[in-house]
């Protein structure tokens, strides 16, 4: 759900922070994130500050258990939520999750 809102809340300050970025998309279809980046490069956005990671869950540990990472965002799953939370705070991180929204729409 919201494949370019969700990855732009975080993105945006933090890229006019001054601050590198790395997205991780969802595995099952990461079309949007890599659109974004391409749109960003377009733009100008300098080479390296924003970088698009595909991967499982060895992807995620190996951001995780970065020590240049400094801080650490999640939508989606309470589980993969908690699990994110647990081991980035473990590590150091600054940690912000968002697990288990409901998302409704009445017609």
């Amino acid at each position: 759900n919201f494949p370019a809102m969700i990855p732009l809340w975080k993105m945006g300050p933090a890229l006019s922070a001054g601050n590198a970025f790395i997205l991780k998309p969802s595995e099952r279809d990461p079309s949007v994130p890599l659109m974004l980046a391409e749109l960003l490069k377009e733009a100008g956005l300098p080479d390296g500050l924003l970088q698009v990671v595909n991967g499982d869950k060895e992807s995620v540990d190996a951001i995780l258990d970065n020590e240049t990472v400094a801080a650490v965002g999640f939508v989606g799953s309470t589980p993969i939520a908690s699990y994110i939370y647990s081991r980035g705070c473990a590590n150091g991180k600054r940690v912000q999750c968002f697990g288990g929204a409901k998302n409704h729409m009445i017609i």
